[in-house]
């Protein structure tokens, strides 16, 4: 693990745990395995839980602890081993036998969201 991924472990490691936390004692997860919790219940509790979830996320994105992991993931995108990187990426996706591999997967990730079977017959 290099320094900008254990900066930004350190950073959002807080939230993850405050997640687990709210999880492990949220009433969603509770209704989801008591199963004699009726439907109309647990829509109530599952909007409730959303409105506070979208509130916590919100109060996130404004913490000082979130623009330091944005400016921290932002330095790492600008610096210059990234631009190295995404450099030999360019060059690695304009040799032949990788745009050739490419364009293969992506007919067969179409052949799949289509339903072709690539020819044969069902």
């Amino acid at each position: 693990m290099n320094d900008y991924e254990r900066r930004i472990r350190e950073l959002i490691n807080p939230w993850s745990t405050k997640f687990s936390n709210w999880w492990s004692n949220s009433s969603i997860r509770s209704a989801l395995t008591n199963r004699s919790v009726d439907t109309a219940e647990l829509r109530r509790q599952a909007s409730a839980q959303a409105q506070r979830a979208a509130t916590a996320m919100k109060d996130m994105r404004d913490s000082d602890t979130a623009k330091k992991a944005a400016t921290a993931v932002k330095d790492m995108r600008d610096s210059d081993t990234a631009k190295k990187a995404a450099t030999a990426m360019t060059d690695l996706r304009q040799r032949e036998p990788v745009r050739k591999a490419e364009e293969s997967a992506k007919r067969v990730l179409h052949d799949l969201r289509s339903g072709h079977n690539g020819g044969g017959k069902s």
